[in-house]
């Protein structure tokens, strides 16, 4: 049964990888600013990959989801213009929240993704060795 968990979690990643690398490339979606490119590419780019190595079940390739997800889990817009930080790769739904100093999205759909994540990881190591 976690078996199969593991795989969907691993298919749900290369999907979601995949949409990613689609707007890194400018296929999907709009135009992204130029300064951004490398990290969205990066950031997909380590999605799929990791998404490939945990198709063959290795432990690496759910750490390499993890982080994958973690990237996605919070944007900071200031309204001051200063610093951001936000990259959205795949698929996203943002809850907003406003502060005095500016906006922190959080990324409701890699926190889930992050927690299935975890949950693998977690029952990896704790199945018995075969």
């Amino acid at each position: 049964m976690m078996q199969e968990f593991e795989k969907w979690v691993a298919r749900v990643l290369l999907l979601n990888s995949a949409l990613a690398l689609g707007v890194s490339l400018g296929l999907l979606g709009e135009p992204q600013p130029a300064d951004a490119l490398p990290l969205l590419y990066s950031a997909a780019m380590l999605g799929f990959v990791s998404a490939v190595l945990s198709l063959k079940r290795w432990t690496l390739g759910l750490w390499g989801g993890a982080l994958y997800y973690a990237l996605q889990l919070v944007s900071v817009y200031p309204f001051d213009g200063g610093w951001q930080f936000a990259v959205r790769a795949g698929v996203s739904i943002g809850m907003v929240l406003r502060f005095h100093s500016g906006v922190v999205v959080l990324n409701m759909v890699a926190l889930a993704l992050l927690a299935a994540t975890a949950a693998v990881l977690a029952w990896r190591y704790r199945a018995p060795k075969t």
